[in-house]
């Protein structure tokens, strides 16, 4: 029997203005999956974060079946779920771009990261109800992404040097579908050009590596102002973020983890994350803090999947 083993990263979507179009691959949490080659079907065993372990309402499980349709093939995948669901953190993505990782390079599919990314921004319909492909985008490609919201059209950038994030998470969940169903259906025009003048600098902070572009982007009056309810504490985060020295703070994703963009040469991000932290010990809040670089994405027997497909 052969098989793959594959680590898929949490990630960070949004990033401010960016609603759905923006996404960031952490270096941790990460998603562990050995994909293994069966007869026929798709076999699934979870451990770790409790998510569904039937095939068709696990991401893992799904796009496997969609990947395989066609052929003769089959895989067991055995998820070790180390991206908390409802975080924020992308947890369906990574099990959705891991296994449709693990499968294309095991079988040795002629598909193509483009056509993976497809599969996996369809499948987060089974999580959030909509599809959409900023965390899968970000998990597959690795470092920054701009995504298309039809095509799926990735601009892929690798984020400056100097760039580390720090994330806080309490223990709070909150569900996709519900943070989606949450916001407004139409938007003023000051909120669209306000929002759109703040991606397209944050955007070319990550391209052209400008510290002051980063932090004037990532204010957004679309998703925050709306899900910063869900997030307890949030503006004392913020605070204590940029006291701290980081750059800025959002939500990340839906929430309720929220990120902080950091630069090592002015502050490391353990810093700013046990700033952070210190928020909610000392209000007897219980929370996770992570901290690191942006990283390389999903990784198939310890190589990038862009130097793979």
């Amino acid at each position: 029997m052969k098989g793959v083993r594959v680590e898929a990263p949490a990630t960070s979507a949004n990033l401010g203005a960016g609603f759905d179009v923006f996404g960031m691959a952490l270096s941790e949490p990460v998603d562990v999956l050995v994909v293994e080659e069966i007869e026929a079907g798709v076999v699934l065993e979870v451990s770790g974060y409790q998510v569904p372990e039937s095939p068709e309402r696990n991401l893992a499980g799904y796009v496997a079946g969609r990947l395989l349709e066609g052929t003769e093939a089959g895989v067991k995948i055995r998820l070790e779920k180390g991206v908390p669901p409802g975080s924020g953190l992308g947890s369906s993505a990574a099990s959705a771009a891991g296994a449709a990782a693990g499968v294309a390079v095991l079988l040795g599919l002629e598909v193509s990261v483009e056509e993976l990314l497809r599969v996996c921004a369809e499948a987060e319909r089974l999580a959030s109800g909509a599809a959409h492909a900023d965390n899968a985008a970000a998990c597959l490609y690795g470092g920054f992404v701009c995504v298309g919201t039809k095509g799926y059209e990735v601009l892929a950038v690798e984020p400056p040097e100097w760039l580390e994030y720090a994330v806080v998470l309490p223990e709070v969940r909150v569900e996709t579908r519900a943070a989606r169903r949450a916001l407004p259906e139409r938007v003023p025009l000051e909120v669209h050009v306000h929002d759109l003048a703040r991606a397209v600098m944050f955007a070319a902070g990550m391209i052209r590596g400008e510290r002051r572009l980063l932090r004037a982007g990532m204010s957004d009056w679309f998703a925050t102002p709306v899900r910063s309810r869900w997030v307890p504490e949030f503006e004392a985060l913020e605070r204590a973020a940029v006291r701290a020295g980081a750059l800025g703070m959002t939500i990340s994703g839906s929430g309720p983890a929220c990120i902080a963009l950091c630069c090592r040469d002015e502050q490391p991000a353990r810093v700013v994350a046990e700033a952070m932290a210190e928020v909610y010990q000392e209000r007897g809040m219980r929370c996770m803090s992570f901290w690191g670089k942006p990283g390389e994405g999903v990784r198939v027997n310890g190589e990038r999947l862009s130097n793979i497909l």
